[in-house]
């Protein structure tokens, strides 16, 4: 399977939010071009995607896994000890059969802890994801993170990233699988989402 590599965030108290979003960090360069300032001094905004560290644990390698990669991201933000979180577990669960179903590796599910390995042990966390089950990669927040680039508050909160970077879905607490696939789906095929028409027409005035 293709190696991926991701971003996680900072957590606060839950609030809702939707829409588009585009990530904090520059677009990465592959060759060519130069964005180096004239003092030669790195540009905060060109140190390209974040890293989540993610955790061997069922589904899940060692390693780092970064946002955006090959194909569209569904992350979801969480706390070991949040019950919303727990429950929100099932529903990223079969929301994932159904999508690998169709799209096989092009989706990438990960899930992000805000607490750090310090707060939530590598082992800890390795037996709270056994547990509830999971079967993905998992792993933990990163600096800079991906919540913070993506403008993410809260937990449980679940986004949809397409592969160009932009955050197409974003909502906070427990959200049922079908919501998932139905708001994964339309990134997958290159639609507008329900999300991206609410944008334009705020945009527009609406």
């Amino acid at each position: 399977m293709k190696r991926r590599e991701l971003v996680a965030g900072t957590a606060s108290i839950g609030v809702l939010a939707a829409g588009g979003g585009v990530v904090r960090w520059g677009v990465p360069t592959f060759g060519g071009e130069d964005r180096s300032s004239d003092d030669d001094e790195p540009d905060e905004d060109d140190q390209g995607p974040p890293e989540i560290s993610t955790i061997d644990a069922r589904g899940s390698d060692a390693g780092t896994v970064t946002v955006p990669n090959d194909g569209v991201t569904v992350a979801m933000f969480f706390v070991t000890g949040c019950g919303n979180c727990q429950a929100q577990m099932p529903h990223l669960a079969e929301a994932r059969e159904a999508l690998l179903e169709r799209d096989g590796d092009r989706v990438t599910v990960l899930s992000i802890t805000y607490q750090t390995p310090e707060t939530m042990p590598e082992a800890d966390l390795r037996e709270w994801w056994a547990d509830l089950g999971g079967n993905w990669y998992v792993g933990y927040d990163s600096s800079p993170s991906l919540a913070a680039s993506y403008g993410v508050v809260g937990y449980p909160a679940t986004i949809v990233v397409d592969e160009a970077g932009d955050k197409r879905w974003h909502e906070v607490g427990v959200q049922p699988s079908s919501d998932i696939v139905q708001a994964t789906e339309p990134v997958l095929e290159g639609e507008p989402t329900d999300s991206d028409r609410s944008a334009n027409d705020n945009d527009d005035g609406g």
